[in-house]
């Protein structure tokens, strides 16, 4: 979340002589990732090197700027912290934690930490500019003011703060004050589309819509993409009742971007006023297209639909609205006028009733009434919300999507794995184990395990080819149990798992007590059961019947996992699945529970810190769910990242 629209630098610390060249060239490279904007790469690299030398203070101060700009803001706090553990006259670290802070809206804490910083270096115009911006988040107004002087007493030629000051200028209704920054921020920057934008608001906030109308063409010269400064000069041009230069500005705004509910909102308002009915519909069906659970967007589609006698389609409408938003009184009554034009005046009766009987609980309410039950006002602006659902910040990084709409769903289940050679040799295996070590040294590597819940994909023909050599093998020897187990894998890894459970029920026959055959049993049960479950999910009913809702039963996977643990209990993959199994069966807490002791055995399993994340989710916790992502996401599961956007946000 951006806040005031402030620009804050890059900063460079200057760093101290390191022993070994390498830890050097690794913050180096760490915060060159950092401006190329490649945040995750940049964690990566700090993270080598707190684990080679945890006592600098640099790396700690570099990470959490990447989480900054990640959004981890709990994350970035902490590394911040850290970074003044070590170095407590470490400038920077207390204006970012600041920001950090203030992006979590703890402001008396934002407040306190520029001001450390301030102690440190009063001669930073940067960090009075962002207690400028937190002074502003809180309401103070004036103090908000005053810093963007001193800042600008510092360095005279920071644009934004101009521009900033002008906006807390027009909040203290000092317009003369706020249209001269605009100009000193263009004598600076004659090509600033900002500065031209915000003096044509200044001048429409005092009804001088030519003069506005002048500056956004300005603006749109610099940017002709600016979406909202055409926003802001088609509102202008409507205060003209310059109808078609309105209508022209917002499609112009849709071309560019087709997503912007707001101006499709506006185009169908204004079509509606000139009776342009049919497309104005059309304008609010791509809204509802955007936002399906938007209840004035039904209602005013419906009074639409009423201006083209479109009754039946009106009476839908208004219905929507009163199924989302059950109090909503002008939904009433306007499907009872519908209703009265379809001469159903029954239901028109019913329809006038129920509005004034939410009016009279409305009255009740005002009047100090505790037991007059109503929707507030809060939930009813919550479901008005026109871009509620088109937020669609997403950012590619080297691949890599950080998205706000993600769809999210628990890490998947470890089993182990066959390993060939050559991946092995590229380090793709994810976790270390003392018995799967012991197997491929044993083996030479041929063949080699691993344990990841992630699903390798083979050469093309490797694995039929494989499977016939393990096969024949098998056929000649009936007792070759490492050959079971292989093919066992490889028929799991493809989904085969009525074969995979064959030959671990044959291994385990022959011997009872081989952990990775029992591991791998339970776990080719519960794919075989998710794939089960994922086909009926798809399946849809017969006319007229209910879904059957059918619940799993894991025990046989679920007593698999207590098999490894009784012969292994430091054998944390067979804990984390198990929590998986608990989180699937509803039992949150035992998950939860179960997950913490994957992280007490094993502090890097990231899986576990982002599963027991979600479940935090799930439970409403969500500073304990911040702390969770933000350590899966330094330990390098980057789809943390997207879930903190979107779901640990303190807009949320």
């Amino acid at each position: 979340m951006k806040r005031l629209g402030f620009t804050i630098l890059f900063c460079c610390c200057v760093l101290g002589s390191f022993a070994q060249w390498n830890t050097a060239s690794m913050l180096r490279e760490g915060k060159s990732a950092i401006y190329f904007d490649d945040y995750v790469s940049a964690i990566e690299n700090f993270n080598h090197i707190i684990r080679i030398k945890p006592y600098l203070s640099e790396p700690y101060f570099f990470r959490g700027l990447a989480k900054l700009n990640l959004d981890d803001f709990e994350g970035a706090v902490k590394d911040y912290s850290k970074a003044i553990e070590l170095n407590p006259n470490y400038f920077h670290a207390y204006m970012y934690r600041g920001i950090a802070y203030q992006n979590l809206r703890r402001y008396e804490e934002a407040l306190s930490d520029y001001d450390a910083a301030i102690a440190i270096n009063p001669g930073d115009a940067y960090v009075f500019a962002n207690r400028a911006i937190t002074k502003a988040d809180m309401g103070d107004y004036k103090g908000a003011e005053e810093d963007y002087s001193r800042a600008l007493r510092i360095d005279r030629q920071l644009v934004a703060a101009y521009l900033n000051r002008a906006l807390m200028r027009e909040k203290l209704d000092n317009m003369e004050g706020a249209i001269m920054d605009c100009n000193a921020a263009l004598k600076l920057n004659m090509f600033s589309d900002e500065a031209y934008g915000l003096r044509g608001y200044l001048e429409f906030r005092q009804k001088d819509y030519e003069a506005a109308v002048a500056d956004y063409g300005r603006a749109l010269k610099v940017n002709p993409e600016n979406t909202r400064v055409l926003m802001s000069r088609a509102i202008a041009w409507y205060e003209m009742k310059k109808y078609p230069e309105t209508l022209a500005d917002f499609s112009a705004v849709l071309e560019i971007d087709s997503t912007n509910a707001y101006a499709y909102y506006n185009r169908a308002l204004l079509r509606a006023e000139i009776g342009d009915y049919n497309n104005a519909i059309r304008d609010l069906d791509k809204v509802l297209d955007m936002n399906p659970d938007n209840i004035l967007i039904y209602f005013n589609r419906g009074l639409l639909k009423m201006d083209i006698k479109d009754y039946e389609g009106a009476y839908d409408d208004f219905s929507e609205s009163i199924a989302i938003y059950p109090d909503f009184v002008k939904a009433y009554l306007a499907r009872a006028a519908v209703s009265s034009f379809m001469n159903d005046y029954a239901a028109a009766g019913e329809d006038q009733l129920k509005a004034e009987e939410i009016m009279a609980r409305y009255r009740q309410m005002k009047e100090g009434d505790k037991n007059a039950l109503v929707d507030t006002t809060e939930n009813f602006q919550r479901l008005i919300d026109i871009n509620s659902r088109s937020d669609q910040m997403r950012e590619a990084i080297n691949g890599r999507l950080q998205d706000r709409n993600v769809i999210v769903e628990l890490q998947d289940m470890f089993v182990v794995q066959y390993l060939p050679l050559d991946t092995l040799r590229k380090g793709k295996v994810q976790y270390f184990n003392r018995r799967v070590m012991v197997f491929n040294q044993q083996h030479n590597y041929q063949p080699a395990l691993t344990v990841s819940n992630k699903r390798f994909v083979y050469p093309a023909g490797f694995v039929d080819s494989y499977v016939k050599q393990l096969t024949a093998t098998v056929v000649e020897n009936p007792g070759a149990v490492d050959d079971l187990l292989i093919r066992g894998t490889l028929y799991l890894n493809q989904g085969r798992f009525t074969e995979a459970i064959n030959d671990f029920k044959a291994i385990l026959e022959r011997e009872p007590r081989n952990l990775f055959a029992l591991f791998n049993l339970a776990g080719a049960r519960m794919r075989m059961y998710d794939y089960i479950e994922s086909i009926e999910d798809d399946a849809t009913p017969l006319a007229g019947e209910e879904k059957e809702k059918r619940t799993v039963d894991y025990s046989q996977a679920l007593e698999g996992y207590e098999q490894c643990l009784a012969l292994d209990s430091s054998f944390v993959f067979a804990k984390f699945n198990i929590a998986n199994v608990y989180a699937k069966s509803g039992k949150i807490q035992e998950a939860i529970e179960m997950y913490t002791e994957v992280i007490e055995a094993e502090e890097d399993v990231a899986e576990a810190y982002y599963n027991r994340g979600l479940l935090y989710i799930y439970t409403g916790d969500k500073a304990a769910a911040n702390a969770d992502l933000s350590k899966a996401g330094e330990l390098g599961l980057t789809d943390s990242y997207s879930v903190i956007k979107r779901y640990c946000s303190v807009d949320e």
